[in-house]
Order: structure tokens, then C-alpha cells, then sequence
């Protein structure tokens, strides 16, 4: 019998029944392959944005003071910037962020998953050379990096949707949380490169890695196969398998292929019902908004936006013997070993024991920072003794939120709604998790300076028992399973049990 995929046409044969005896296509004792190399290049390819944004992120702290600077040689403007300017660079653009995802969520299922990508990485690469080389004022600087902040709001929602429809079940969340390691990366590049260089140099440096990763991806990396199979395209999404997943034989890549189109038929159902109804139409979907809301704020509910964009004042306050660029690059360090090894041992224990530790880890560790800041405004005694508490409170922090809620939940939040809906449902929740980090960041310098850093600490710290309250409750482990058991499970979930009696 000829066994060559490119003679089969027409007809694949779909189990009738409940979702949860169809989705399993292969035996659950099979031995998972290890990954391609070809796998491997198309995530990092795709991550290189991630790590673009990480660096975009810091650009901010070694650029404003050059931008303050009367030495016309170190500051491209023609006068130094002044408070308002600076507030409107940082403010405008993270309502940019929301706006992204906003106005442009459904480009990932009109153009594509990949073409998406490319026109984010054209978008900051454009914005980027503009900057260079008509930077001379500072509304150049504003236009264009609200501009940027306008892709990473879509990228923020789009990458882990590309990046889990070209991985597996098994390995889903070892590539999710590789994805999120690149953003650490960037950060720590930014702190590196940036007291080092000019405004421009490290402007142009920013969006460089931009110029190759937009070449390879578009000459080599592929469309998902989910997006393609969607499209009808058969052929196509065959051959991409054969590239991803180049070690399985030819009946697992057809057994793979009837496994994308039963999910892609599942999600069909009720087709004639479209965007935000159809988000909002299933207790399944609901239940998805739902989570990857609770998930998805858990990060800034945590203070994390705060902690990153405030910590030079932050220290300067707690009166240590270290300065804030210094705190700056040794957070960023450990951030990046952290991520790392969520990366290494996610596959192993799975999403939600890392993200409930990570959250309570945060909560306690807020917990300590709040007393001492306390202990200082309140000109305590025992202050002279345990200046060292905010540094390793402070470490303690950034690296249980770099085991869990840093890395994880960009990632889980694209598994938890159907592959028609997928884009809709990630930028719907990352839409409304936007207007929050708005209101967390812009609110602390009015709340700090009113009542006090300690009122803060101590706010962030209660909300992340909440989060942690939340996720123990609702979060169900997706750690090996296809989408459509996830939306199976989510169908299932009741607020009267943990999702520990679902798996």
C-alpha cells in the first residue's frame, strides 16, 4: 500500500461521539520524540521580537538622562527634556499597549499568524531608524515609540498563539516559557549596552537583531499549521508538519494532521457566530476569559510594572549602598536565570504548581518589604540593622516571579480558547489586563507620595493572596493536553473544586 501523504486526498475520518473519546489519536504510553531542530529554530527566530521589547522596555533608563543633559554632544535634542515631556514619553505609550491589542486583534486571523509577526518586526524596526536619524526632537521619540507600543500590544497576544500551534501538546509549555526568557534577555542587554553607547547607537542597536530575524523568518520559518489547515490549505499544512516534527514517521504526521482538523472542527461549531458573542457564547470561552484574566493580571497585580519603572526612586528611599542602575542589572540577572529555569523543568511539574508558588513566593516576599519600608518611615531603631532587607527582599521577589507568573501565563493564556476564536480571546484579555497596568502604574507615585511606598507594597502584596486564592481554585493544569481537552476540561470547571479533580 502506498503510504505517501501528498496521495491522500479528500476524505478524513472523524470519530463521532463525546470531545473526550476522540481527542486522544495515539496512545497515551507512547514515548514523546525529541524536538526538531528546525523546531527549535523557528521559535527562537519568532522570540526575537520578545527580545527586542525586552530591551525596549529599559530603553528608557540610560536614554532619559542623556536626554536631560545641556551637552548638545551627548543629547541629540536641541534642549534638554523637561518633566512634563518625560512623563508624556512614558505615559503615552503604555496606552499604546492597550490600543494594540485593541484595535488590531484580528490581524493574527486575517493576515496570518507569520505575516503578523513580519509587520510587527517592520513596524519597530521602521520606528526604531526614524528615531536615528530624525531624532532632534522629542515628539520624534514620543510618536514613535507609541507607535511601538501599538505592535507589542499585538505581539503580546499574537507570539504565543504562533508559538504553541507549531509546538505539541508535551511541549507547549517548555517553548512558552522559552518565548518569555528572551524578554529578561532583552532587559538585561538594554542595561548592558545602554550607559554605554549614544541615544542613537542604542536606539539603532535596539531594533538590529530585527534586520536578520525578518530575513530567516520570512525565507524559512513557516506559517502554523493550525492557521493553514483553517484555510483549507492541505498541502501545505502536511508539508509544515514534515518540517516540525522531521523525526515522526509518515502515518503520525497524517495522525497529527486529523488531530488539527478535529480541533479546527470542534471549534467550527456555531461558525455563524462570530468575535466577541462567540468569545462569550460557551461556558468554555467564558470560563477561558476568565482565567487567562485572573492569570494574565496576577502578573502586575504582583507590583512587577511598578518594581521595573520605579526602582532607582524605589531604592533610592530604602537608603542602600547600591544605585539603581546597579539594582537595575543585577534584577535583570537573576530575572534571566530565573526564566531559565522555569524553561528547564515546566515540562516536568507543569504550569500550575510554578504559577501558585510564584504567586505566593511574591505575596510573602512583598510582605517583608512592606515592613521595612514601614519600619522607615516610621524612623525605627532597628532600621540601622537591616538596611540589607530590601536587596534580598527584592531579589527574593523578582525570582519567584520569574519561576511562574513572568514566564508562564502569556504562554497558557493563547491554550485557553478555541483555534477560530484563539486571537479574539487573547487580545480581548490582554485588552482589559492593559487598562489595569495602566491605573497600577500611574497610580504608585500619587500613592507612594501621599501615603506612603509601605501602603503600596502592602497593597500589591494582598492582591497577589488573591490571585493566589483565585488561581488554587480555577487554574486547571495544561501540561500535555491537546486544546481540545482544555476546552473540555474548561466546560467542566466549577468554583465549588480545584481543578485537581478535573485533570
Amino acid at each position: 500500500m502506498d503510504r505517501n501523504l501528498n496521495d491522500i486526498v479528500g476524505v478524513v475520518y472523524f470519530p463521532s461521539g463525546e470531545a473526550e473519546e476522540t481527542v486522544q489519536l495515539k496512545p497515551k504510553d507512547k514515548q514523546n520524540k525529541s524536538d526538531t531542530l528546525f523546531l527549535y529554530f523557528s521559535v527562537i527566530t519568532a522570540d526575537i521580537l520578545i527580545f527586542v521589547k525586552g530591551c525596549s522596555i529599559v530603553w528608557t533608563s540610560p536614554v532619559i538622562p542623556q536626554l536631560m543633559s545641556n551637552n548638545s554632544d551627548v543629547n541629540p535634542l536641541n534642549e534638554p527634556i523637561t518633566t512634563a515631556e518625560i512623563s508624556l514619553l512614558a505615559g503615552l505609550t503604555a496606552l499604546s499597549l492597550v490600543l494594540g491589542t485593541l484595535l488590531f486583534g484580528k490581524l493574527p486571523d486575517t493576515l496570518g499568524r507569520k505575516n503578523t509577526l513580519l509587520s510587527i518586526s517592520m513596524m519597530i524596526l521602521i520606528t526604531n531608524l526614524v528615531m536615528v536619524f530624525f531624532g532632534i526632537h522629542v515628539y520624534v521619540y514620543i510618536i514613535c515609540r507609541s507607535i511601538q507600543q501599538l505592535g507589542y500590544g499585538l505581539l503580546l497576544a499574537s507570539l504565543p498563539i504562533y508559538v504553541n500551534e507549531i509546538t505539541e501538546d508535551h511541549n507547549r509549555a517548555k517553548y512558552g516559557c522559552l518565548t518569555m526568557f528572551f524578554l529578561p534577555l532583552g532587559n538585561l542587554y538594554g542595561y548592558l549596552v545602554g550607559p554605554l553607547t549614544s541615544v542613537k547607537w542604542f536606539t539603532f542597536l535596539n531594533a538590529a537583531p530585527l534586520i536578520p530575524q525578518m530575513i530567516l523568518f520570512h525565507l524559512l520559518v513557516p506559517e502554523s499549521p493550525i492557521h493553514t489547515a483553517a484555510k483549507g490549505d492541505r498541502v501545505t499544512t502536511i508539508r509544515t508538519l514534515k518540517k516540525l516534527r522531521g523525526n515522526k514517521s509518515e502515518e503520525e504526521i497524517l495522525q497529527d494532521y486529523v488531530k488539527i482538523q478535529e480541533s479546527l472542527k470542534s471549534g467550527s461549531r456555531d461558525s455563524s457566530v462570530g468575535g466577541l458573542k462567540k468569545l462569550f457564547g460557551s461556558r468554555g470561552s467564558r470560563m477561558g476569559v476568565l482565567i487567562g484574566f485572573g492569570v494574565c493580571l496576577s502578573q502586575h497585580v504582583s507590583g512587577v510594572p511598578v518594581v521595573m519603572s520605579f526602582l532607582a526612586p524605589i531604592f533610592n528611599e530604602a537608603n542602600t549602598s547600591l544605585s539603581g542602575n546597579e539594582v537595575g542589572m543585577l534584577v535583570g540577572a537573576v530575572k534571566l536565570v530565573f526564566f531559565f529555569i522555569t524553561a528547564a523543568v515546566v515540562g516536568r511539574f507543569g504550569r500550575r504548581p510554578l504559577v501558585l508558588i510564584s504567586c505566593m513566593g511574591t505575596a510573602v516576599s512583598l510582605v517583608f518589604i512592606t515592613v521595612y519600608f514601614y519600619l522607615n518611615a516610621t524612623n525605627a531603631p532597628i532600621v540601622q540593622s537591616i538596611r540589607w532587607l530590601p536587596l534580598v527582599s527584592i531579589l527574593v521577589y523578582i525570582s519567584f516571579y520569574s519561576l511562574g507568573l513572568g514566564s508562564i501565563p502569556c504562554s497558557l493564556l493563547s491554550e485557553l480558547f478555541p483555534s477560530d476564536i484563539r486571537a479574539t480571546g487573547s487580545c480581548f484579555v490582554m485588552t482589559i489586563v492593559g487598562v489595569f497596568i495602566i491605573i497600577i502604574v500611574s497610580s504608585f507615585p500619587l500613592l507612594s507620595v501621599s501615603l506612603g511606598v509601605h501602603f503600596c507594597t502592602g497593597m500589591y502584596s494582598a492582591g497577589s493572596f488573591v490571585c493566589f486564592a483565585f488561581m488554587y481554585f480555577l487554574l486547571p493544569e495544561t501540561r500535555g493536553k491537546s486544546f481540545l481537552e482544555i476546552q473540555h476540561i474548561l466546560s467542566k470547571i466549577s468554583g465549588k473544586h480545584s481543578m485537581t479533580d478535573v485533570e
